[in-house]
This record gives structure tokens, sequence and C-alpha cells, in this order.
């Protein structure tokens, strides 16, 4: 599984990035960001709710099928119908929203550990990936080396693709801006190669 952090930065990241129509230091922009964070990080509930802990289910993650990811996705977008959302603005939120909520499902697939039931309750068929682009979170503890080693990796894949598109939404010159979208996706890359070697 990856780590909170790394569910948080790209929470956060596909709502900072992807604008709202709103000013970027607007509290509106502030609280949707937020509430994007919550949304990704939502399917580790099974770590702090009994009821949705793999022990219950018959060992499997349901917080991590596609129906649960995509469940407050889906409320909070009836909630922007609602509220008079409309148009493009609707199309964006929605956007948002999806990518959200399946940003977690995805990070940890990545990761290439646990199997995960997608399409639960359809169906109990686990799916993992053959492969890990991203290492585990580990134990969280303050005296878990394996943890900020693992954090660090992590940090190294996603920073640099987040940046990327950040940069993609800078004034810096078009040439100036390849070269270091190439550089970041290098950096990226080696510590993807460097996870991708880890035990699992």
């Amino acid at each position: 599984m990856s780590s909170f952090i790394g569910h948080s930065l790209v929470g956060g990241a596909i709502g900072w990035i992807l604008s709202f129509s709103q000013p970027r230091w607007s509290f509106f922009r502030l609280g949707w960001v937020g509430w994007l964070i919550v949304i990704a990080l939502l399917p580790d509930l099974d770590y702090v709710i009994p009821a949705l802990h793999p022990s219950a289910n018959a060992g499997l993650r349901i917080t991590h099928s596609l129906l649960f990811a995509l469940g407050l996705p889906m409320l909070t977008l009836a909630g922007c119908f609602v509220a008079g959302v409309r148009g493009q603005q609707l199309w964006r939120a929605s956007a948002q929203l999806v990518l959200a909520g399946l940003s977690h499902v995805w990070l940890d697939m990545l990761v290439g550990v646990t199997a995960l039931p997608l399409l639960w309750p359809a169906s109990d068929r686990l799916f993992r990936l053959p492969f890990g682009l991203l290492p585990s979170a580990g134990k969280i503890s303050l005296f878990n080396y394996y943890f900020y080693y693992n954090l660090v990796i992590e940090l190294g894949v996603l920073l640099p693709l987040l940046l990327c598109a950040l940069i993609q939404q800078s004034r810096v010159a078009v040439k100036q801006k390849w070269r270091i979208t190439f550089t970041l996706l290098l950096v990226s890359t080696y510590f993807m190669h460097w996870a991708s070697g880890l035990s699992r």
C-alpha cells in the first residue's frame, strides 16, 4: 500500500492543478482541495473501522473496490448539481472527483503487493500487478527505518510527476519548460526503477 502522504499529495495536486474556476488562494479553492484529499484517503478507512477491515470481510479490502472508491465522489457530484453547479464547472468537478477517488486504488495497485477486489461486490476476484513502481508504505512509526526509506522512494516517484503538471501550467518559456519536464521525468523514472527492485 502507498503511504498516506503519497495519497494526500496526489489528491491535493488533482485539486490544485486542475482549476475549478476559482482563485488559487480562495477559501473555496482550499476547501475543495482539502475535500479531494479526504476522498483520496478514504479507502484506508478499513484501518480504523473494524467492520470494514479485511478480517471482517473474508480477507477482502472492500474499501479498495471501485464502488467504494467512487461512492463519495458520486455523492459529492450530486451535491454540486443540487447546489447549482452546471456546464463546464460540473464537468471539471466530476473529473477531479473521479480522479481523486480512483487515485488511491491506482497508487496501491502500482505498489504491486496486495491484491485488491476491484469489482466487489459484483465479484470477489482479486487484481494485482505483477510488478511494482512504488514502494510499500511500511509500518508507520517514528522508529521504523523502512517507513522513511520507502517514503523517500515514493516521493522521488510522485513529486517529479506532480511538478511536471505544475510546470506545464507555468509561464516558463516553452523550450525551458520541456527541458525541466524531461529532467523531472528522468528523476521519477530513476526512483521507479529503484522501487521495482525492492522485495515484495
